[in-house]
């Protein structure tokens, strides 16, 4: 994850795209000192997150993050709660970006789905490429949405759709992420980080 700092935008990139942005330990303790070191910076006016190449974030990387020598170890950090931590580290990815204290953006493309699909929800203006594909993925694995979700989705949409797309893991395409209050803006694509980009700037 790299963090570039221009005219007052903070430009936050999801950087390992030959596995689409998935998230392993290190993207995770990426992810959350991102947020930190940006919610303490008084310079920053607005923040845009986005993946580099083919995706914004495919999810967890379950092959590196369950892999039979560390999953133990790993479920440990990720589930354990720090004192006085709102959140764990598996949650922070997403929740801290709410505790930013400027509006943070995600420009997201190819694929949003699990994990993924959660760090775009802790923001709080979501610009999607109109080719891009979200799923709450979890339950395709038998897993509750816990990362930011259950938080996000029940700000965002009625209480039914959150039911249909956290228990099916269907996967959706932009404008009925739009429809459903879950995208700002849908943008051609290869435009998503340009429009995001300009927004940014209004802001800033």
């Amino acid at each position: 994850v790299t963090t570039e700092i221009t005219d007052h935008v903070a430009v936050v990139t999801l950087a390992r795209p030959k596995k689409m942005n998935a998230l392993d330990m290190d993207m995770f303790r990426a992810v959350r000192d991102a947020a930190l070191a940006l919610r303490e910076n008084a310079d920053v006016r607005c923040v845009v997150v986005h993946g580099e190449g083919r995706a914004f974030c495919a999810g967890l990387d379950v092959k590196s993050v369950m892999s039979p020598l560390d999953a133990s170890a790993n479920t440990a950090e990720l589930l354990e709660r720090k004192d006085g931590a709102v959140a764990n580290l598996a949650q922070e990815v997403s929740y801290l970006w709410r505790t930013v204290p400027c509006p943070v953006i995600a420009a997201v493309h190819g694929v949003c789905i699990g994990g993924g699909f959660q760090i775009a929800l802790g923001a709080d203006v979501r610009v999607a490429a109109a080719e891009t594909k979200f799923s709450v993925m979890e339950a395709k694995w038998g897993l509750i949405p816990d990362m930011g979700a259950t938080l996000a989705l029940r700000e965002l949409v009625p209480r039914d759709v959150a039911i249909e797309l956290t228990t099916t893991g269907r996967i959706f395409r932009a404008e009925e992420a739009k429809a459903l209050g879950l995208v700002t803006r849908v943008v051609p694509d290869g435009e998503h980080l340009a429009s995001a980009l300009a927004t940014a700037k209004q802001i800033a």
